[in-house]
């Protein structure tokens, strides 16, 4: 953030004022301004780190308690975070608690309210997201069921849109895709509109939203810093996920030509899907943060816990849409400081959202939480780079734990497949390893494509048919639109199993889970017929597309 609220020097203040004091007061002022300025505190600090272990002490122990399935998943969320083992007692009962939930799994009745929905998900993605996956599953589609039709989300009993509680059925909704489940666009789209026209004329965001006929801003109720970060914060996920977010950003042409982005040969652009027009998220979040400048506080009277963890997530979405990362920022500073003097004897915080939940959040701030998550995907901040010094040759192989690099296999137990893909091994030889290209989870498959897509795409013309069935079954998983002209030639494959998985593959792709379907028994005019199709429909987005 480059605005006077969230960075000014203090030295340059000193300096202007001291050309107007007299003689005596202007040493003093030199003398203040050549100072030594405080450390800068960052999630590395010691002190910092000091504090994030004493409250993830006291989320691990059993004077942590709270019947919440929310309150338990965030305290999990903090946990492993912090990489606590997923075998702790805490994190064991969350998992309990959120499969006691629902049981049943009848929408109408379960309990669970949007807060405690969302943090479940993000809690089991966090956690294991192969062996969660149906309870994941159900969750979001349980979610879906409790949007309203305006797009936002709220409270059964109210027509109106709750701004605290969309803010976690948008985060959910982000951390799920990353890790591969399928969020439905259109959902995205309806919460992103009900942001847009729920912001206060003043750049801040309401409680409970009051809809504008049109996006030009209408007045709200309860506008509070609580309630900008959360709309500010989901703005910023919304414009990610729809596609819109490198529409946004500001280039700075004073920069010099050092330090300016230099764009990849060949890198392809940012294409939007959505019907929203990225000027209207420019707007939204131009007004917000000026809603910022003049409103900025480190920490309301009301639900501070709450608040800094939800300014973490929305200036972490802000730096990444900017693409700038800011290593000390004010606000970061500012939070820190609060959470360090007023952190108890017991490692706890506790506001309005008790013990357990207020903990877990002031945690997540001190970690940067957001933005390690944020890192993990985009290739950006702590979660994947600390300067280059000392990281292996192999980057592959490495990850960030409290500041420090650390070796891991990439994808756990498919060390030997990245090994055979990377050194051009005859795969088709490699049952083990085969296998595991089969198997792999949508996350995974989309990491590894992400290297090795051309490597993969050569093996579906491998002489080994189970080769070429674990390639094309790795290439859906994907749903990338680059690889369908492999699934085409894939239809021509000698044996049905790998047609019938290419034709799955498609399917994927075109998020139309019945539009071609393949007989039981194939002949080559059902071939044919079914190749061409798939070439209809794939020049209705790619007209100049070869596909002879």
């Amino acid at each position: 953030m480059h605005s006077p609220v969230f960075r000014r020097g203090e030295a340059e203040i000193l300096s202007v004022a001291a050309r107007f004091l007299p003689l005596g007061l202007a040493a003093v002022a030199l003398v203040l301004a050549t100072e030594a300025p405080a450390p800068a505190l960052t999630p590395q600090s010691p002190e910092v780190r000091q504090s994030i272990a004493r409250g993830i002490e006291y989320l691990g122990s059993e004077a942590a308690r709270d019947g919440r399935e929310g309150a338990k998943a965030l305290a999990g969320i903090a946990l492993l975070k912090q990489g606590i083992p997923s075998d702790h007692p805490k994190i064991v009962e969350a998992v309990a608690s959120i499969r006691e939930a629902l049981e049943g799994r009848d929408f109408s009745k379960i309990k669970l309210d949007v807060y405690n929905t969302g943090l479940s998900i993000i809690f089991l993605v966090e956690l294991d997201p192969d062996q969660y996956r149906a309870d994941i599953d159900f969750l979001l589609k349980y979610l879906r069921w409790r949007q309203n039709p305006h797009g936002g989300w709220g409270y059964p009993e109210r027509e109106t849109g709750d701004t605290s509680m969309t803010q976690y059925g948008v985060l959910s909704s982000w951390t799920a895709t990353q890790a591969g489940f399928e969020v439905p666009f259109a959902s995205i789209e309806a919460v992103a509109t009900w942001l847009l026209r729920t912001q206060d004329p003043s750049g801040g965001f309401g409680y409970q939203g009051n809809l504008s006929g049109s996006f030009v801003p209408v007045e709200q109720s309860e506008v509070k810093s609580s309630m900008t970060a959360a709309g500010l914060g989901s703005v910023n996920i919304c414009a990610t996920l729809l596609g819109v977010a490198g529409k946004l950003k500001k280039r700075d042409d004073s920069l010099p030509m050092a330090l300016k982005e230099v764009k990849e040969k060949g890198k392809k652009a940012v294409r939007t899907k959505t019907r929203l027009d990225p000027q209207l998220f420019q707007k939204t979040q131009s007004r917000a943060m000026q809603w910022f400048q003049v409103n900025y506080e480190v920490a309301p009277k009301n639900w501070p816990h709450y608040y800094l963890y939800a300014m973490e997530r929305c200036m972490s979405f802000q730096e990444l849409i900017d693409q700038k990362d800011e290593k000390e920022p004010k606000w970061y500073n500012d939070g820190a400081k609060y959470l360090m003097k007023t952190q108890g004897e017991n490692g706890a915080w506790n506001s309005q959202c008790g013990s357990v939940a207020d903990t877990a959040f002031g945690v997540l701030f001190l970690m940067r939480s957001t933005k390690k998550s944020i890192g993990k995907v985009h290739n950006y901040g702590d979660g994947t780079m600390v300067g280059g010094r000392g990281l292996p040759k192999d980057t592959d192989m490495v990850e960030v734990h409290g500041g420090q690099v650390v070796t891991k296999p990439l994808l756990g137990p498919a060390e030997k497949l990245l090994a055979a893909l990377k050194n051009d091994s005859d795969v088709g030889n490699l049952d083990e390893t085969v296998e595991l290209l089969a198997g792999l989870p949508t996350d995974k498959a989309k990491v590894l494509s992400s290297k090795y897509g051309e490597k993969i795409r050569s093996l579906v013309g491998n002489a080994s048919p189970k080769a070429r069935l674990a390639a094309v079954r790795a290439l859906g998983k994907v749903r990338d639109l680059d690889n369908v002209g492999v699934l085409l030639y894939a239809l021509t494959d000698p044996d049905p199993a790998v047609v019938r998985e290419a034709n799955e593959s498609l399917l994927r792709i075109s998020r139309s889970p019945s539009m071609i379907r393949l007989p039981e028994n194939i002949t080559e005019e059902d071939r044919r017929l079914t190749i061409e199709k798939w070439k209809t429909w794939y020049r209705a987005f790619r007209p100049n597309a070869n596909l002879e």
